[in-house]
């Protein structure tokens, strides 16, 4: 029997001559003839009809296989939803792809450590059922969970349309899903200025960034704004400023910290390129600076008012008065129209030229300083863009997030009234954590990923990154839709925002300084961060909620 794949060993039959009659001895005994018994012949093989010619085959077609196929493709969806379970899914496919289509003649079961033979093929190999790291799978690219949730984008479309006098599902649960869709997308638009950056020369990846870099979050401030504009209500703008604040906060204190954390539990310490750092503090400071200017003068030379104040009887005693606040919006005209809003037209002009001074100092001239020493034999760039996509793939793709993820904000700012009037807790802390935080899950889990293989450094640019953006390129574009289609939005902030986002960036500055990290310091921006959400957990509702 000849068996494929085999090596056979050849006879050196001179050599075996040789060493047989050296080793011979001198007195040999006749050799003792043995009868060996020859094994009968095996009965022939019956002759089978082949399986497709069969009625039984026919008869498990439509009567079993489909039963089994229900089970086995309930059995596949649960176990790609969970993600860690996908091997359970990929075993599940081939059983019901291959397994159950052949003879069951030809399928034997059972464990084997080595094959016996080289004649047999396997046809499904079980070895682990779970598996923690399939949290990095990918599929064409895309991450599983970005894989999963794009169904709810369709879920919430059809809802959110089709439903409109929430009939069949609550307001709540058409916000919620909406917020749920906006993850996947803004991956997808990452994934895709990621591919066209890197296919790409500096200018039209510098464009390209600062055109779809934002869309997730502009969507929906733009939308929150237009719905405010059309109910007559100032509580849209607080929570577009509030979301506004909560995604700085969150990208200066959270995002690093959390990094560290994890990536401090597993490496003792962690060093990141100290003057990288410096250079993204001190684009934070010209944008913590410029966007709150406006706010600062208007606290120097704005009125103080109160409303609602009591005498207590005695005239010896001071008055009680109530919601005492800077009157710092345009009910105070001529400071508003002479002062604050050049003010604010010439805040929002400086602070685009200084992003785009700022991506050809990283991107073009500077940009050695971002190499990252990973260890003493690797050095790779921190900007180094992976390119996954074709550039005709990225740009349909990118339009086509695009116009979901306006679809899925606007969806989100209809079904947002009854959270906000509602509501147990303050409209600032709504603003600050969930519509703030859940457009960046995605940069979250990659700069964890990337704290876990020791690029620290990358980590903590991710954050300092979309604190960036948010405030040279989102607040001055909001600024510029406002000023062509008035929508009530005025560059003045709450004390609480002010001097939260100074605190914090002073905050960090101070923990980028040594250029280590370690999860002690993480602690620290997190448990800042936590402060803060206390702080807009017990705050007041802002004026006009």
């Amino acid at each position: 029997m000849k068996f494929p794949d085999c090596e056979a060993i050849p006879e050196e039959v001179d050599d075996v001559k040789e060493s047989l009659k050296e080793s011979s001895p001198l007195l040999c005994s006749a050799p003792v003839i043995t009868e060996i018994p020859v094994p009968p012949p095996p009965p022939p093989p019956i002759k089978q009809t082949p399986y497709w010619r069969r009625l039984s085959t026919y008869v498990w077609l439509f009567l079993g296989y489909p039963l089994l196929a229900v089970v086995h493709c309930l059995a596949i969806f649960l176990s790609w939803i969970l993600v860690f379970t996908i091997p359970v899914s990929k075993m599940n496919a081939r059983t019901l792809k291959t397994i159950l289509l052949i003879p069951p003649e030809e399928v034997k079961v059972r464990t084997v450590k080595k094959p016996h033979g080289c004649e047999t093929r396997v046809l499904l190999c079980c070895y682990r059922a779970f598996n923690w790291y399939y949290y990095k799978y990918t599929v064409d690219g895309i991450n599983v969970f970005a894989v999963n949730l794009l169904p709810m984008v369709i879920i919430t479309l059809v809802i959110g349309y089709v439903d409109k006098e929430d009939e069949l599902v609550s307001s709540e649960a058409k916000f919620s899903t909406a917020l749920i869709s906006i993850i996947p997308l803004s991956y997808y638009i990452g994934m895709g200025i990621a591919s066209i950056s890197a296919q790409s020369n500096f200018a039209v990846g510098a464009v390209v960034n600062a055109t779809f870099g934002s869309i997730t979050e502009m969507a929906f401030y733009i939308t929150a704004l237009l719905q405010g504009h059309r109910a007559g209500s100032k509580c849209y703008a607080e929570i577009v400023k509030s979301a506004l604040t909560g995604t700085l906060l969150g990208c200066i204190l959270f995002v690093p910290g959390i990094c560290m954390i994890i990536g401090g539990f597993k490496h003792r310490e962690q060093r990141f390129n100290s003057r990288s750092a410096g250079v993204s503090s001190a684009l934070l400071f010209i944008s913590v600076g410029g966007v709150f200017a406006p706010t600062l003068f208007s606290k120097a030379y704005g009125n103080f008012i109160c409303e609602g104040c009591n005498s207590p009887g005695n005239s010896s005693k001071p008055l009680i008065c109530n919601n005492c606040h800077y009157d710092l919006s345009e009910n105070n005209r001529p400071l508003f129209l002479s002062h604050i809003e050049p003010l604010v037209y010439t805040v929002s002009v400086l602070l685009p030229a200084a992003y785009l001074i700022g991506l050809i100092f990283t991107l073009k001239t500077h940009s050695h300083i971002y190499d990252i020493h990973i260890s003493d034999a690797h050095v790779i760039s921190g900007h180094g863009a992976v390119a996954h996509w074709s550039r005709t793939r990225a740009l349909v793709v990118l339009i086509l997030a695009t116009v979901l993820m306006a679809a899925c904000a606007d969806l989100s700012t209809d079904n947002i009234k009854p959270i906000i009037l509602n509501s147990s807790v303050s409209q600032y802390f709504i603003g600050v954590t969930v519509l703030a935080m859940v457009p960046e899950l995605p940069e979250i889990v990659n700069g964890i990923q990337f704290a876990l293989q020791n690029n620290i450094s990358l980590s903590l640019e991710v954050g300092s990154c979309i604190a960036v953006q948010v405030c040279m390129l989102q607040i001055p574009l909001l600024i510029l839709f406002n000023a062509f289609y008035d929508v009530g939005f005025i560059l003045i902030f709450s004390d609480l925002h002010l001097w939260a986002s100074i605190f914090s960036v002073i905050l960090v500055n101070y923990i980028f300084m040594d250029g280590k990290s370690d999860y002690l310091q993480g602690t620290a921006l997190v448990v800042v961060y936590l402060i803060l959400l206390a702080l807009y957990f017990f705050a007041p509702a802002p004026l006009g909620c």
